[in-house]
């Protein structure tokens, strides 16, 4: 269809009736297109990936007429799964998780997707009535790595890695404008409302050939909206051209007196079969060497099918859905509307959600006014039934009876919660599930873990008390390390960056989905165990630090060692523990070597909790690492104020692993004399002051060696950027002085007096951050202090809040515009009084 016909027909859309809009997509040019998709020879099928309306013609299709062969969108490796998809004992949702892999080089590219299936699924009724019908069925799309590759050839970009996504994509029915004109034209609220009043309202009771006609309408005004370098990009005409050589093919092979071959495709690509057909495009081909695949079949739920959650071919409410289906297909219901039935169960539904779940109290009279108003207005709407939008409207105007912010808003999840619903797949027997599955799934079982519902559990560990809780600990870490999406730690010690070691539990969200099962059947490639899977993975890290350019990052090393012990790898600490010895050995970073050696005394501590008892090297590896680090201290050489904050952290580290229990066996004058070293002749003020702050605390210098150094670097002759910075030290490792030293608040006072307001105001935030470590008790005994310099028993209010920061900025402005106006007089020494 033509971009002036899509025009053409979006204008002559006047009412909002389905019968004017079926006028509207049954134009003679419509019919055209509709007789090339249904011949003799070739019935091409337009569908939308999960809609009952669709699946309901291609049931019908199958049942008139007895196909040659049945040809299906999806990769060409899925045929394979056809047998499991349609084995009695299936129960979907279930999916199909494809992956694979590219080595280019010393990269790799990787790739991931997904293939749903529920009862209503078009693609999933071709293949179940094929199979039935002994007909042969095949999938005919590009495989994933084919499709990523076809994206990238066509956009010029290199390979890159994805999350996991949907194989099937229905955005251009989302994105399309002349789509989204016919359904304000149509007064819908959305793109699911217009689609359910054009296609589901009346689903069963169209003719097949109205369907396509229909379905072609819907399709060529989406296609409209692409253009031919936009479908070349994204893969769309590479895929287009290997179904259309699958038809070609099928339809050669056809023998006189066969059925036809029968189509399954996408509507959006449907549309394009009979012109590409008449002019047939090459086949793409795609190098192969290099590339692994595989594909799996595994449990999928209502919840990711769900298209409110970003399930890109997804169609809102997949439980409503399932309903109509369920209706629509029962062959003991002759006397009952199918779709008055599935109002009324999602009714019932929702009812006992608000009832049970929500303790809100539902009479039998709200339900019934419900039902009846979904009737009428669907009546009133020129409904032929009851759509999603009139139930909820009904549900709206019957259940809520206090305030809509409140009650309203649980109504609305309950509604959401129950037409979405909560159905997970079920794998038939011999489906082949890789053991890392099986294998991860007993384990979660045998700690209690619930991994049959999608809804988000959480879970606390003690992780000090109980060796039960210590083997879950370590199975949840392992999962993440093979980065299935499953749990996340949200709380408790983090012994791998050495924070939160005070804390005793371990607090956990998690769910299972369908991304669990997937990344789990990708990382088999590890082992047929999760214990197996961990340490290959983690062997491979390691071996791949060695490798790397950070094979010499002391504290890399000892994150990894860490690491292993979280992960209960006792049988690799050696390893890891050989390697942290060379890299300390090996790095010359002073401020990197400080850090690793303070998280090896943490890790020391922790030994409890990770079971690492026997890590008893770690004692004398300290005591190298220490040594190694006092060294490349004194190699500091004059000073450079960018790594000047890193050395601070690292001298107030090493402070505190001299307090800890494995630092009283350490040579603590070996670093009292390197601090005492860079007092004098580090060349950054801020390292000099947070030397002499350290010095301080320690008792190893007095109160007038303090106000000596305060005093030299606070006197007039230094610029005022070192001045801060020396302050700004010594608070940051000895904020006591701030108000037990009284020649510093004044030392500094009088520093503050010389300055002019410009130097003032440039120098503030370094200063506010001097003393942002005080506490607000700290901070009041600073004030009482300064008050007292100036013979005043406080200083007032700390904060104006009467204040916006404008009026402060255009204030400083009209100050130094008065300035330069008194300067100017020859004024400006009486402007400072």
């Amino acid at each position: 269809m033509s971009n002036a016909k899509a025009t053409e027909l979006l204008t002559a859309a006047g009412g909002p009736g389905l019968a004017r809009a079926s006028e509207l997509l049954t134009s003679a040019g419509v019919r055209g297109l509709a007789g090339a998709l249904v011949t003799d020879d070739l019935v091409v099928l337009p569908v939308r990936h999960h809609s009952p309306a669709c699946a309901l013609v291609v049931r019908r299709v199958l049942a008139e007429q007895r196909p040659s062969v049945v040809l299906v969108e999806g990769p060409r490796a899925f045929d394979e799964l056809v047998p499991l998809l349609t084995h009695a004992d299936a129960r979907m949702p279930l999916a199909v998780y494809s992956y694979a892999r590219r080595e280019a080089g010393q990269e790799q590219d990787r790739w991931a997707g997904y293939y749903p299936f529920c009862d209503y699924s078009p693609e999933l009724v071709a293949l179940r009535g094929a199979v039935e019908q002994g007909i042969p069925a095949r999938f005919i799309d590009l495989d994933l790595a084919e499709q990523r590759l076809a994206e990238h050839r066509a956009a010029e970009r290199p390979g890159d890695e994805r999350q996991p996504e949907s194989l099937l994509d229905e955005r251009y029915y989302r994105h399309s404008a002349a789509l989204r004109l016919l359904g304000e034209r149509l007064g819908c609220r959305d793109d699911e409302d217009l689609w359910e009043l054009l296609f589901e309202a009346d689903a069963g009771t169209t003719s097949t050939i109205e369907h396509v006609e229909r379905m072609a309408a819907y399709c060529s005004l989406a296609r409209t909206d692409s253009s031919a370098a936009e479908l070349a990009a994204d893969g769309t005409t590479a895929r287009e051209a290997e179904m259309v050589w699958h038809i070609g093919a099928a339809l050669a092979e056809r023998k006189p007196g066969d059925g036809p071959v029968l189509v399954v495709l996408g509507g959006f690509h449907a549309v394009a079969v009979p012109e590409l057909l008449e002019a047939p495009p090459p086949r793409p081909e795609f190098p192969a060497k290099g590339i692994t695949a595989d594909a799996a079949l595994i449990r999928y739920s209502f919840q990711r099918l769900e298209r409110l959650n970003g399930y890109a071919a997804g169609m809102t409410s997949p439980a409503w859905h399932q309903h109509l289906w369920e209706r629509l297909t029962d062959d003991q219901t002759d006397d009952e509307d199918p779709r008055t039935a599935a109002l009324l169960t999602a009714l019932l539904d929702i009812s006992r959600d608000l009832r049970v779940d929500q303790k809100l109290s539902l009479s039998v009279a709200s339900v019934g006014a419900a039902f009846e108003q979904a009737l009428r207005l669907a009546e009133l709407r020129d409904h032929p039934a009851p759509l999603r939008s009139d139930l909820l409207d009904a549900v709206t105007s019957c259940f809520v009876k206090g305030d809509a912010d409140v009650e309203g808003l649980r109504i609305t999840a309950a509604c959401n919660r129950t037409l979405t619903g909560d159905a997970i797949g079920t794998l038939p027997p011999g489906t082949g599930t890789p053991p890392l599955v099986n294998d991860t799934f007993e384990r979660l079982h045998r700690q209690r873990l619930k991994v049959d519902s999608s809804i988000r559990q959480t879970t606390s560990l003690d992780i000090y008390r109980s060796a039960a809780h210590r083997r879950t600990s370590r199975l949840l870490h392992g999962l993440n390390l093979l980065n299935v999406p499953f749990a996340t730690k949200t709380a408790g010690p983090d012994f791998v960056r050495g924070a939160g070691l005070g804390r005793l539990h371990e607090r956990w969200d998690y769910s299972w989905s369908p991304l669990t099962e997937g990344a789990l059947v990708e990382a088999s490639v590890f082992g047929s165990t999760l214990p197996a899977a961990v340490l290959a993975k983690f062997s491979g890290i390691l071996a791949d630090h060695r490798e790397s350019s950070r094979r010499s990052d002391a504290t890399a090393a000892v994150v990894l060692l860490s690491h292993a012990c979280v992960l209960g790898l006792h049988t690799l600490t050696p390893s890891a523990l050989d390697l942290v010895h060379t890299t300390i050995v090996e790095d010359a970073s002073f401020t990197n070597t400080a850090t690793a050696t303070a998280r090896l005394a943490l890790l020391w501590e922790a030994r409890e909790p990770l079971e690492a008892r026997f890590i008893d090297d770690l004692p004398a590896l300290l005591r190298t690492a220490y040594r190694r680090v006092i060294y490349l201290g004194r190699e500091l050489q004059g000073g450079q104020a960018a790594e000047a904050t890193e050395i601070v952290k690292a001298l107030v580290q090493l402070r505190e692993l001299l307090g800890s229990g494995l630092g009283a066996d350490l040579d603590a004058d070996l670093y009292w004399d390197l601090v005492d070293r860079l007092q004098h002749e580090y060349g950054v003020p801020l390292v000099r002051g947070a030397a002499t702050g350290l010095l301080y605390s320690a008792g190893r210098i007095g109160s007038a060696q303090l106000v000596e150094q305060v005093s030299g670097h606070l006197a007039g002759g230094v610029a005022p950027a070192d001045a801060v910075g020396f302050l700004t030290g010594l608070l940051s490792t000895a904020r006591e002085a701030a108000w037990q030293e009284d020649e510093l608040l004044a030392g500094l006072d009088r520093r503050l007096a010389d300055w002019d307001l410009r130097t003032f105001v440039a120098h503030l935030p370094e200063l506010r951050l001097a003393f942002a470590e005080l506490t607000p008790m700290e901070t009041d005994r600073v004030a009482s202090a300064v008050a007292l310099l100036h013979g005043r028993a406080d200083l007032g209010p700390m904060i104006k809040r009467d204040v916006s920061d404008h009026e402060v900025q255009r204030n400083l402005e009209v100050a130094a515009q008065v300035a330069m106006l008194l300067a100017g007089d020859g004024l400006a020494a009486w402007s400072q009084t």
